[in-house]
């Protein structure tokens, strides 16, 4: 029996998925923030977390841009 009818199960998975939905993007933001890319590289990346918000961060975790090497 749950009290005041509120299902704990249910509740968590509600909470968990807005959760993962703002909170993966941001964490990306500030991944790639730390990383040392050009500005059209940075404004593409930035473009495409912002824009599509879960696959576009999955996209960059598995992706992992790097700074490209200047001689």
């Amino acid at each position: 029996m749950e009290p005041l009818g509120i299902n704990i199960g249910l509740l968590l998975i509600q909470s968990i998925i807005p959760i993962l939905w703002i909170g993966f993007p941001l964490i990306s933001l500030i991944d790639l923030g730390k990383k040392n890319l050009s500005g059209t590289t940075l404004a593409l990346w930035v473009l495409i977390i912002c824009a599509i918000p879960f696959l576009g961060p999955l996209a960059y975790w598995l992706i992992k841009p790097t700074a490209e090497n200047k001689v």
